[in-house]
């Protein structure tokens, strides 16, 4: 009885804060909090088919795989009504960094001969409860994807190959999501093995090509193209989640600044980043301002295009033709409506920091090259402001996380023995759970690292007091305007009130 008690209570005290925090933020958050702890593991309806989907690698393989997958299948018409999967089987190959969705290959078998794989790719949403499906929570990784397999990717594929879709969808109170595509066999003809942004070195011909490829999609899908209409914007995907790196900023932005371990000095080698010196102690202005800055920034229409927002090489898939380097893309988990120069910002940060150095330049020529032929003229000048304010929210995002990772490591005893592109980050007899950790301290060592570099290069403390500046005109523009309204109201009553007396006598 005191238990049900206790829990009225708290679901009524959650229930009025969420409805005191309304349309804000932090009131979105907490309802996705909310939504996560009672809703995930529930099957229901998908929201673009109607088809209730398994909601893992386990329940899809079960002895209701079958029929789950032939109604899947069924629904899209890639399955005759006369022929029907017969079973479904986990190949249980290692699928590496999965750290967003729970995924495997399949072998699928039919009643009857059909012109479908027998080998299937399959991702879900993590079923374990913690930061990571948190994280895809708040960032609609889950509408993202689906969105952009539904409505655009036989689309894209025009232009840019992509893997074909058997089925996709989600559910928004549960988070739960499924997409079914063909399988890509990495390392086997045509395809050149999987790569990954951090265990594998970067090349320029690669960055290139992301480049062009980026830009064909970029200029194919401005955001004034009806199209993209109703595709997801980033400042409405990313708002909770700004949230959550405000708040892991406030609590460890400055002691990475600072180049500390929770205010120790701890292996500074590893260290690699310079601040700019006229941030320091600007945290919290900082912090404050991100939302607004990345907000602007994806608001602006002649800045703003439809793109995959993860440019790297673990999310493509390369082949070689007519003794020429190919792509293609997958993982469109972040695909969105944004600022194209914050989106190159974010695709740029996980390079190695001494390539980016060196091949930046040679970069941004080439892409304001690329999109002036494909149609789309965007200065120098402009591009470079939206790009090094865009580099904020990987600045706090990852200088606040990074304090976490680097705790975790130090509590295992590794982080004093870490340097520079650590090679145990590719060692396959470490704990795989060991091994993801170093992989995401290396992974933020290089993002801050490019972002400092960035910022000092491109000189962010003037773009952001000319981003402040305008705000406040705007801002001042938009109160003058409420107060001349409001006067011409008031004045437009008090003349309508003097007729009327004037008739009346």
């Amino acid at each position: 009885m005191e238990l049900a008690v206790a829990v009225v209570f708290l679901l009524a005290f959650a229930t009025s804060l969420c409805y005191c925090l309304h349309g804000t933020a932090v009131g979105a958050l907490l309802l996705t909090v909310f939504k996560m702890l009672l809703c995930k593991g529930r099957r229901s309806p998908g929201q673009l088919t109607g088809v209730w989907f398994p909601i893992s690698v386990e329940e899809l393989t079960s002895s209701q795989g079958p029929r789950l997958l032939t109604k899947m299948l069924r629904h899209g018409q890639h399955l005759p009504p006369s022929v029907a999967v017969t079973s479904v089987r986990n190949l249980r190959q290692d699928i590496k960094d999965g750290v967003k969705g729970d995924k495997a290959l399949l072998e699928v078998t039919y009643s009857d001969e059909v012109d479908l794989p027998k080998t299937f790719f399959v991702k879900f949403n993590l079923q374990k409860i913690g930061a990571m499906r948190l994280l895809v929570a708040t960032s609609e990784i889950c509408l993202c994807e689906a969105l952009f397999y539904h409505h655009l990717a036989e689309k894209v594929g025009e232009f840019l190959k992509t893997p074909k879709c058997f089925f996709v969808d989600f559910n928004k109170l549960t988070g739960e999501f499924c997409l079914l595509t063909e399988a890509l066999n990495f390392g086997q003809k045509p395809f050149l093995p999987l790569k990954h942004r951090i265990r594998n070195a970067a090349s320029l011909e690669e960055q290139l090509l992301f480049v062009e490829n980026g830009a064909k999609l970029h200029c194919n899908y401005w955001a004034d193209n009806e199209v993209v209409r109703n595709m997801p914007k980033f400042h409405e995907t990313h708002r909770e989640m700004w949230v959550l790196c405000a708040l892991s900023g406030r609590f460890g932005l400055s002691y990475t600044m600072q180049k500390t371990l929770r205010g120790t000095k701890v292996n500074e080698e590893w260290m690699t980043w310079e601040c700019p010196s006229e941030l320091m102690g600007k945290e919290l202005e900082l912090i404050h301002d991100m939302p607004q800055i990345l907000t602007s920034l994806s608001k602006d229409p002649e800045m703003a295009a439809f793109g995959h927002n993860d440019l790297t090489t673990d999310n493509a898939f390369y082949w070689i033709a007519e003794e020429k380097l190919h792509m293609g893309l997958f993982d469109w988990q972040q695909s969105c409506v944004n600022n194209v120069a914050q989106e190159w910002a974010w695709n740029w940060h996980f390079l190695e920091p001494d390539f980016l150095t060196e091949h930046e330049e040679h970069l941004l020529d080439h892409l304001l090259a690329t999109y002036k032929r494909l149609g789309r003229q965007i200065s120098r000048e402009r591009f470079l402001n939206a790009y090094v304010l865009g580099s904020v929210q990987m600045f706090v995002f990852g200088g606040g996380g990074l304090q976490l990772l680097l705790a975790s490591l130090q509590s295992n005893g590794i982080f004093q023995s870490l340097v520079p592109n650590d090679p145990r980050c590719s060692d396959e007899e470490m704990d795989p759970v060991l091994r993801e950790k170093m992989v995401g301290a290396e992974m933020t060592r290089r993002t801050f690292t490019n972002c400092c570099n960035i910022m000092r290069r491109h000189n962010f403390m003037s773009a952001w007091r000319a981003w402040k500046r305008e705000l406040t005109c705007l801002q001042l523009e938009q109160n003058m305007s409420r107060n001349i309204t409001s006067t011409d109201l008031v004045g437009s009553c008090c003349l309508i009130s003097v007729n009327h007396i004037y008739t009346y006598t």
